[in-house]
């Protein structure tokens, strides 16, 4: 649109177009602007079809544009954008407003350590989590981390093991994806350090057995 209008030299121009709907009352709006070296230089008027020039340089622009160019930038702005707006919004609906339960799980360092109830894999990211004991609302020895924005959130439950033979706790998550998700301490949810101390023996027994294979293979290679 500026194209034959500009001196020689280094110049900025700038352009800014779009659309607007406000969901709640219907409006829409337009725009299709023009900057030149920092400063405003020729606009769009929808309600009259026709460019406004604010400095004389836009004028012969204002000129060549006013007409079928106006008519079809109005077109497209107060149609066909306000079309894909509404799709874009959908999609980001489907998104933004998905709801994702909670994974939930009960940790642990070893026997005297805390048991940490954990959750993660949830959206959106705000989640509540609450420890019971006989099912009643534990507030002492409890501590709760905040949600440090990576959709992960733990309460810690300070208690003996002889507490845990004597009474019933209960790690309460609730979440917008459904009801609020109980998960009863019970030894064989406990997932700690040492059961999986077997697991990690087995995996160097294996990785030495494949080194000392190799290596045989490497000597019968040389020998050969």
């Amino acid at each position: 649109m500026l194209r034959n209008c500009l001196p020689e030299g280094i110049h900025i121009v700038q352009k800014m177009y779009g659309c607007e709907l406000d969901d709640e009352t219907g409006a829409t709006d337009g725009y299709d602007q023009y900057g030149y070296n920092g400063a405003d230089f020729i606009s769009l008027d929808l309600r009259s079809t026709s460019y406004v020039a604010p400095v004389s340089q836009a004028v012969n622009t204002k000129q060549k544009n006013d007409g079928a160019t106006a008519e079809y930038q109005k077109n497209y702005l107060t149609q066909t954008c306000l079309e894909w707006l509404k799709k874009y919004v959908d999609y980001g609906k489907i998104s933004l407003e998905r709801k994702v339960p909670p994974q939930v799980s009960l940790l642990q360092t070893d026997p005297s350590s805390p048991v940490v109830c954990h959750t993660t894999g949830f959206y959106p990211d705000k989640v509540k989590i609450s420890w019971q004991k006989d099912g009643q609302d534990l507030h002492e020895d409890v501590n709760v981390g905040r949600n440090d924005g990576t959709f992960q959130k733990r309460a810690k439950l300070k208690v003996t093991p002889d507490e845990r033979k004597k009474n019933q706790f209960t790690c309460v998550v609730e979440h917008k994806s459904g009801d609020p998700i109980h998960m009863i301490l019970t030894e064989e949810k406990i997932r700690t350090n040492i059961n999986n101390v077997p697991g990690i023996v087995a995996g160097l027994v294996v990785a030495a057995l494949v080194l000392i294979a190799v290596v045989v293979g490497v000597v019968m290679v040389v020998k050969r």
